[in-house]
């Protein structure tokens, strides 16, 4: 009965106080939900992965400058949603637009020559499937994804178009002009001529789709460039307010649990020397 109950009491609180104290050295934290608003914009990547993009004009080659450029954009881009196309022979959809940088971060990291297509370069039809992707955003990713005010395209290649599936590299670049997208162009290649007086990167075609689109022209070997020009046109740019919610740490539960668990220890040691040791 109450005896009894009483007799086992030190060895209950024994047993729940290292309880306690094995649980608090775990750290565990309470989380809350926060609810913000934050003011973004949609950026689709374009990326060039074609045959070319192997060219070691540039340390490693060339798509590992892209894979940098894009690296290094994005660990500087906050509350933007983001969506990432591919392209060589043809344009594939890598991932469509997402607030989640890191995981955009990853796909890039693991790109390869191969993942498309890559005899050939169809500039034209990467970027008229990144557009697409800023003009159908509801269907894509679902009804309640309403399109950011300002759309953007940033595109990285070395701009030497040879395959045409649909779309001219022009073609798409006054589609970009008619939906009001402006179009980031990144050279990727050294614009050295070889020993023939020729090269294998073409700045021109790059800059013809940025001017005709409002957009700039950069160089991927220029990382100051690149960031201090998008971000001085982004903060010109007319954003969207969406609610972002998250999980954040609350309060770190060691210290409550650690106190218990020396309590209940205490309360045992003091019980194991009063009359309930003697009790039968």
């Amino acid at each position: 009965g109450v005896l009894a109950w009483l007799s086992d009491l030190p060895g209950v609180l024994r047993v729940l106080g290292l309880a306690a104290l094995a649980v608090a050295l775990a750290r565990p934290e309470t989380y809350r939900t926060l609810r913000r608003e934050i003011d973004t914009i949609d950026i689709m990547l374009v990326v060039d992965m074609s045959k070319s993009m192997e060219e070691t004009d540039l340390p490693r080659d060339r798509l590992d400058a892209a894979q940098r450029v894009i690296r290094r954009f994005l660990r500087r881009t906050t509350h933007d949603r983001i969506g990432l196309v591919v392209f060589g022979q043809q344009a594939m959809l890598q991932c469509p637009l997402t607030l989640d940088t890191k995981v955009v971060e990853q796909i890039v990291t693991d790109l390869a020559i191969g993942d498309v297509p890559e005899l050939g370069t169809a500039i034209g039809d990467g970027l008229a499937l990144g557009l697409s992707q800023l003009r159908d955003v509801r269907r894509e990713i679902g009804p309640d994804s309403a399109p950011a005010k300002s759309k953007v395209v940033i595109l990285l290649s070395d701009g030497d178009t040879n395959w045409v599936t649909r779309f001219e590299p022009d073609e798409a670049a006054r589609v970009a002009k008619d939906m009001g997208v402006k179009v980031y162009t990144v050279l990727v290649g050294r614009e050295d001529p070889d020993l023939f007086g020729s090269m294998s990167v073409n700045p021109a075609a790059l800059r013809s789709i940025a001017q005709l689109t409002g957009g700039e022209f950069f160089r991927a070997t220029d990382y100051a460039s690149f960031d201090r020009g998008f971000q001085t046109v982004r903060s010109k740019l007319d954003t969207t307010k969406r609610v972002e919610v998250a999980r954040v740490p609350d309060k770190q539960m060691f210290l409550p649990l650690a106190v218990l668990g020396l309590v209940l220890l205490g309360l045992e040691l003091v019980l194991s020397h009063t009359r309930l040791r003697r009790l039968p």
